[in-house]
């Protein structure tokens, strides 16, 4: 990981450092600073495969990628910023999108475009994305840019989760990289809209990923009593039909799926909390019967909690 800090400069030294911090990082723009105020700011980048992920943070100013930005340094590339924190206004041709946190949206450095970043406190996870990749699947690529996708529409959902999660663990993601940056592509080109030549290809890469995020979102809160196929439903704007319909694609079905989940969480709480009782431990994790646990246990581990604990 690369990691720029203007915070450890001197005051005066500060924003000519954070020019060339963006240069490096990125390619060829330029900030301008909105009114007198404490500057800092800090970039942390990671490389998957051919697309490079930055969570980048710093005060209110206006960041340009002008014709003479692009005349001295002409990488085609997309960049797909995603808000986390603060607001963005992004600016290309006759569009503009206003970026909240969770919202993300994608400009084309190969033309003049404006990101005015007009909180105090702001922080982004950006994308750059080889245009070779990412153009080819897009319908209308040059109306694509500076449009805000957010997770009210289910399929940017998906991908904003998605997304997330990659910035979030682009440090440790190592030899999985290729197929992720794969997933990346697909993934905006479904949520921007893709050619039909890729259609398909590009419809089985997101209900693959739906399906993963289904799986993940029954892990991680298997410990809700009342996590039912709706909640999932709900969460992911889609109908309880096609959750069941995923699930069974995955060789599973919601009960089974969650129960085993509860059953593994258990498992791993019994042998590392020795001093939390049995009943303790399987009501944390959505049981509500005891003698029901012991039972379902033992058929699934092939011994009693008890015993488990001891081994």
């Amino acid at each position: 990981m690369a990691i720029w800090n203007a915070n450890e400069m001197p005051e005066r030294d500060r924003f000519p450092y954070w020019r060339e911090v963006l240069c490096e990082a990125y390619i060829a723009l330029n900030p301008t600073l909105e009114g007198e105020q404490h500057f800092k700011g800090e970039v942390k980048a990671n490389l998957l495969d051919c697309i490079n992920v930055t969570t980048i943070s710093s005060s209110r100013q206006k960041i340009h990628r002008r014709r003479v930005d692009i005349s001295r340094m002409p990488h085609e590339v997309y960049f797909l910023n995603l808000q986390v924190k603060g607001q963005c206004r992004m600016m290309q041709g006759s569009r503009e999108a206003l970026l909240e946190p969770g919202d993300f949206s994608l400009v084309d450095s190969t033309e003049p475009y404006l990101n005015d970043y007009c909180s105090d406190d702001w922080t982004q996870y950006s994308f750059r994305i080889p245009r070779a990749m990412l153009k080819p699947l897009l319908k209308q690529a040059d109306k694509q840019t500076a449009i805000r996708f957010t997770s009210a529409h289910p399929i940017a959902s998906v991908a904003i989760d998605y997304l997330k999660s990659v910035a979030q663990n682009a440090e440790h993601i190592g030899s999985a990289s290729t197929p992720i940056a794969n997933h990346i592509v697909d993934l905006v080109a479904m949520t921007a809209g893709v050619s039909t030549r890729e259609e398909d290809r590009a419809r089985g890469t997101l209900r693959s990923q739906l399906s993963r995020s289904v799986i993940q979102f029954i892990g991680a809160h298997a410990a809700d009593p009342t996590l039912t196929p709706a909640k999932a439903a709900q969460h992911f704007k889609i109908s309880v039909r096609y959750v069941h319909r995923l699930l069974e694609e995955s060789g599973e079905t919601f009960s089974r799926l969650l129960l085993k989940r509860r059953l593994e969480r258990c498992a791993d709480d019994l042998r590392a909390e020795a001093a939390i009782s049995i009943g303790e431990i399987a009501f944390r994790w959505g049981f509500n019967d005891l003698s029901h646990f012991s039972k379902t246990f033992r058929h699934h581990f092939g011994v009693a909690p008890r015993d488990y604990r001891s081994q």
